[in-house]
């Protein structure tokens, strides 16, 4: 038994295995060490108040701002290409290097001069020189992560992932003993992302021995060529919210934020699951797209939309219904006043993860560029949607602007996806959502009931399951097959 789990954990035998296992290993590092974070950050926001975490949260905000002109796209095209061309990895892998180093000097900078003209908030101004450190150090960890993706090595992309956030969370525990600041946890972010940056730079120490002579201008010119339309893909992810994050300070206060920054931290681990299984998904669509291999991308897209939208469900009918006491649970009571954001995200939720799948699809296709004024509009819609309703309806006008553009964006995608290759959106979804409104009535009826959160999450999770089970979606079968593989 434990040779077989160890075979199917670590070794690379079949294309299903192999995506199984990239799953497996993305859940532990994106859900399992972001958790680990965001149990650390929910300490310090208790600790620190809706004021002080506020600044805080401001600081990481505008800095993820600036943070887009780190990348440009430049960690997606590396994981495409090196997978698509294993050959020539390396030569990508040096070059996407020089060019990422590059673009991290000249965005440090432009967060530590540019960034504080763009705040409000004086406090936060002075944090910019410790966040410049954050951003370089953490998006050198998210490169290599990329590589690690394209080599299907998800294993070691997820011990750097889980080193760094419990590196976080034990600076951030840490330093709380001796200051309780918005200082104090930059500093202990800046410990924890540094230690992670050098876990990477160990197990890839190999790929940086002839790392100046493996680079290729030609190569270069390739990258940035396909990189920037897919920095605009990625411009409605966590730019987007750092936008709000931004928009919010010019518009309200520290504790504003504060608030908003809580509802959002949930919202950002929940948008992890898209994120793993596109990314599980990548390397084998890509290769479906380079051998023109139409029923494997058709497979991969319908049953990957299924076990989306099988979590999504569930988790926005549950979000919504049990908003006041997650807020409750995880903040505390003086978060309370973000409970209806917290439910306008959760909505969101039914967009963004199929959204996240179509947008690696249209990658995978090379088709980003034909996509870029759609998300150029989006962006643009979203500014001007915030200063229309942030003033009158403070944070949750914020949270209304942000579901509104999702729903309009990721329609679009759908339809420009559809017109590459067809494949059923909404497949076999129909068990899942009445598993979903029986869910949503047991959460209902223990609420009133009652009965502990906790109790009421695991037991309405236990009914959707159930259900899920006895309509025998197949969702509960892929995983009973997959289990009986593991068994022998």
């Amino acid at each position: 038994m434990i040779h077989r789990i160890k075979s199917l954990l670590f070794e690379n035998k079949s294309s299903s295995q192999t995506i199984v296992k990239n799953a497996f290993w993305l859940t532990m590092s994106q859900v399992g060490g972001r958790a680990i974070r965001a149990i650390a950050i929910i300490y310090v926001a208790r600790l620190l108040g809706t004021s002080e975490y506020g600044v805080f949260s401001y600081a990481i905000g505008l800095a993820g701002f600036f943070t887009l002109f780190a990348d440009i796209g430049i960690n997606s095209v590396l994981t495409r290409n090196a997978a698509q061309r294993p050959g020539d990895a390396r030569a990508y892998f040096a070059t996407a290097f020089w060019m990422k180093v590059v673009l991290l000097v000249l965005t440090a900078l432009a967060v530590i001069f540019v960034a504080p003209h763009f705040s409000n908030i004086v406090e936060a101004t002075a944090l910019m020189p410790l966040v410049a450190l954050i951003v370089i150090f953490d998006n050198l960890r998210d490169f290599l992560g990329a590589y690690f993706r394209s080599q299907e090595k998800m294993e070691r992309e997820a011990f750097v992932t889980m080193l760094t956030n419990i590196a976080i969370a034990v600076f951030c525990v840490g330093i709380l003993f001796y200051s309780r600041t918005a200082f104090a946890i930059t500093y202990a972010y800046v410990g924890g992302v540094v230690v992670g940056a050098i876990a990477g730079f160990v197990l890839l120490r190999e790929e940086f021995v002839k790392i100046i002579a493996n680079f290729k201008m030609e190569y270069a010119k390739e990258i940035l060529n396909a990189a920037w339309a897919t920095a605009l893909i990625g411009l409605l992810g966590s730019f987007m919210l750092s936008l709000d994050v931004v928009m919010l300070g010019w518009l309200t206060n520290a504790t504003a934020i504060g608030l908003y920054s809580a509802a959002q931290r949930i919202i950002q681990v929940l948008y992890m699951i898209p994120t793993i299984i596109a990314s599980a998904i990548f390397t084998a669509l890509a290769r479906a797209v380079a051998l023109q291999d139409k029923a494997t991308q058709q497979n991969l897209m319908e049953k990957s939309m299924h076990i989306l939208f099988s979590v999504a469900m569930p988790i926005t009918v549950g979000g919504i219904i049990l908003g006041p006491q997650i807020i409750n649970l995880v903040f505390g009571s003086a978060y309370l006043p973000a409970t209806l954001t917290f439910q306008i995200f959760m909505a969101t939720v039914l967009f963004v993860f199929p959204g996240t799948l179509i947008g690696n699809f249209i990658l995978a296709h090379h088709k980003q560029r034909d996509v870029a004024l759609y998300v150029g509009t989006a962006v643009l819609m979203n500014i001007v949607l915030n200063y229309a309703l942030i003033i009158p309806f403070g944070i949750a006008g914020a949270a209304v602007a942000t579901l509104i553009v999702a729903i309009g964006f990721n329609s679009i995608m759908n339809r420009f996806a559809q017109r590459i290759l067809p494949f059923r959106l909404f497949y076999h979804v129909k068990i899942p959502l009445i598993a979903s409104i029986v869910m949503g009535l047991v959460a209902y009826g223990l609420t009133t009931l009652g009965i502990h959160t906790v109790s009421t999450i695991l037991l309405s999770a236990l009914a959707y399951v159930a259900t899920l089970a006895l309509l025998k979606d197949p969702i509960i079968q892929d995983a009973k097959a997959l289990l009986q593989k593991v068994k022998g």
